[in-house]
């Protein structure tokens, strides 16, 4: 989920928008449809997208 922008509301288990998501794999659950991130991962989220756009600043 690093390699491309964090995105809060993403699915639980990958990530991935809902609008894009449909069926995706990950090791960790195998196949399964967007499920709706808990409130810790959301924050989570939150706080290391604003800790990047931080950083890039600084650089």
């Amino acid at each position: 989920m690093l390699e491309r922008s964090i995105i809060p509301s993403g699915c639980r288990h990958c990530g991935e928008p809902q609008r894009l998501h449909c069926r995706q794999w990950v090791p960790t659950v195998g196949w399964h449809a967007w499920e709706q991130p808990t409130d810790r991962q959301i924050l989570a989220r939150m706080r290391i997208r604003r800790a990047t756009r931080l950083e890039a600043r600084r650089v």
